[in-house]
Formats: structure tokens, sequence, C-alpha cells
């Protein structure tokens, strides 16, 4: 379990985490892992984050060519490919030179790190801490529960494939994703995710239906998830946000910002006559 605490292994940390859950999408369809620098992926499924670069330290004289090479394997293929800019990318600007090769800007994700031994819950959302029930996905039947929130909570499509290949790595034994489902009287109102990895626990699919917005069951879903996390052993939370009322809320935690993620996004289709050479 990962436990320090200086700024710059804890900047490294979320990166780190966010590094590994973004090639377990790439065990989940069979799709290839390549590196170690760049360090990419490639599923096949027609989805941006499901093709990516999560690492590239490059020399300044080598930027060019290693970036064309991603591109040309990309066109090869005709798939969109995410690249993620992270603390352990170099140069720090790799974006600068992404974008002109024809990424485009997609956002930026603020990264946060806490101990998870000093989380506390504010105090206008203990009433609810009493009332949500938090319940960890451990069948199909409940992942499909958790599922279903999820589709409700971000621009996503149900898709079976998916749902079928995230219960074979989910629901197996000492699996690095641990799924929940939170309840209010008996209905299911949140879901959220663990991605156990480089020895910490990153919060992903943190939701709450839109009709019940705004109540606090966010935060106490955010709590209820790393106390599970905290009961397992591990001590440094994790996660990636880009809202601001998101930001806040997990500052009145006790989560601290230490990083910045920029998202860069290629599509070939967009770029069918460019220069592979």
């Amino acid at each position: 379990m990962f436990q320090e605490f200086t700024t710059p292994a804890l900047t490294k940390v979320i990166d780190d985490n966010l590094i590994e859950k973004s090639l377990s999408f790439a065990r989940f369809f069979g799709g290839e892992i390549h590196g170690p620098n760049p360090r990419w992926f490639i599923t096949g499924p027609q989805m941006p984050t499901n093709n990516g670069v999560v690492q590239a330290t490059f020399a300044p004289d080598e930027i060019d060519r290693q970036i064309t090479a991603i591109c040309k394997t990309f066109r090869a293929h005709a798939l969109p490919v995410t690249w993620w800019v992270g603390p352990n990318s170099r140069p720090a600007n790799l974006g600068q030179p992404l974008q002109r090769h024809g990424f485009t800007h997609n956002r930026d994700m603020i990264g946060m790190a806490m101990d998870l031994h000093a989380l506390h819950i504010p105090a206008a959302s203990q009433d609810i801490t009493r009332n949500l029930k938090l319940q960890h996905v451990a069948d199909r039947h409940t992942l499909a529960q958790w599922y279903e929130i999820v589709t409700q909570c971000f621009p996503i499509s149900y898709n079976p494939t998916y749902l079928n290949a995230l219960a074979d790595i989910s629901l197996r034994p000492s699996a690095d994703w641990w799924h929940y489902i939170g309840t209010l009287d008996g209905d299911v109102v949140t879901c959220s995710s663990l991605f156990l990895g480089a020895g910490v626990a990153g919060l992903y699919n943190l939701g709450v239906r839109p009709q019940i917005r705004h109540q606090g069951l966010g935060a106490v879903m955010t709590i209820k998830t790393y106390h599970a996390a905290r009961d397992a052993g591990y001590r440094v939370g994790t996660l990636q946000t880009t809202y601001p009322n998101a930001m806040r809320m997990y500052h009145r935690m006790g989560f601290e910002v230490y990083c910045k993620i920029g998202i860069y996004r290629y599509n070939p289709q967009a770029h069918p006559h460019d220069d592979a050479a």
C-alpha cells in the first residue's frame, strides 16, 4: 500500500493510478498494450477512451517523429485516440506539439489526493450519511443496476459487450475494480467505482440520478466508497475532476490539488490525407 505523503510522490501516484486504470480497458476487450515509452494501448471499439497514449517522455528532437508514428498507427486502424498528458509526461508542454499534429484539446482534469485516515464528513451531509446504504457490486444482477445508473449519469449508451467484459474483470477474485451502488429507501440512486492501482484507491464513475442531484448524495457516496477502501487497508485516495463544484466538495472532505492532466483527442477521419511518413 502506498503511504508516502510528499507532494512529488502524491503527484506521481495520481497519474500512475489513472494510467493503470486506462490500460485496464484494453484488457477488458483483449486489446494490445505497448511500451514502455510511449506507453499506449489499442482495443478496436470506436470509442476514443478505449484507445490511447497514457505516458510519454520524449526528447525535444524526438517529439515530432514519435507523435507522427502514433498517428500513423491509429490511422492504419481507423481508430480515434486519446492522449493523456499528466505529470509523468515530458516535456511538460507536450500538449502544444500534439495540437500541431492534429490533436484537439478535450479538457483538463484536476488531480487530487488525500490521506484517507483524515477523511471527514461535511456537516451538511451527516443526515444523508445515515440513510444512504452502500452496497458492493458482487454479482451480475447488481452490476446491471450499477451500469443502469452509469448510463444515466454519463454520456454513454448501453453496451452489452462492455457490460459482459466488465463483469468478467470486476467480479473475479482479487479484482482491481470495485463497483458500488447507493440505495435510499430501497431505491438505487448513486454509483461509484474504485480502481485499486499503484497502491492507492482511485475514485471513478461517481454519479447520482439526475432527478435527485444537489442534495449531498455525491459527497456521501464518495465518503462511503473511500471508507470501504480504508477498511481494506488503503491509506491514500486519488481522483480527478473537471467540475469546480465537485472540486469544492472534495476540498471540504480534505482533498488537495496536486496536478493537472490534459486530455487530447485525435480522429484519423479528420486527417485522412496526412503524410504518415
